[in-house]
């Protein structure tokens, strides 16, 4: 499994509507990647202004392979939406989930 995170930097000129992020975007992601393969979708907000990212999405895929082919069939749908919410330039990276636990 493969973890997409999705990062966006806190910045001085920082603008970011949750709103339109948590109502539009979020739902927008789910539904066109959701149809490709998406595992699941998390979303974190940094708790203070000192956090180095303002808002964090985790995207779970089988397989880079998997992520891939989402992105390349429904990416710049996503990526076209961006503007709508912020002006950030977000920040992705690509990780191989190694270990999944819960606490008991």
């Amino acid at each position: 499994m493969i973890d997409i995170m999705v990062a966006y930097p806190s910045q001085d000129n920082l603008a970011f509507d949750d709103r339109y992020y948590l109502e539009k975007h979020v739902p927008l992601v789910e539904k066109k990647l959701g149809e490709h393969g998406l595992r699941y979708a998390r979303v974190h907000r940094g708790t203070d202004a000192s956090s180095p990212y303002y808002l964090i999405a985790h995207l779970g895929f089988d397989s880079p392979a998997a992520f891939e082919s989402a992105f390349d069939a429904v990416g710049q749908q996503i990526m076209d939406d961006i503007p709508h919410f912020t002006n950030a330039e977000p920040v992705l990276q690509v990780s191989e989930v190694i270990t999944l636990s819960t606490a008991s």
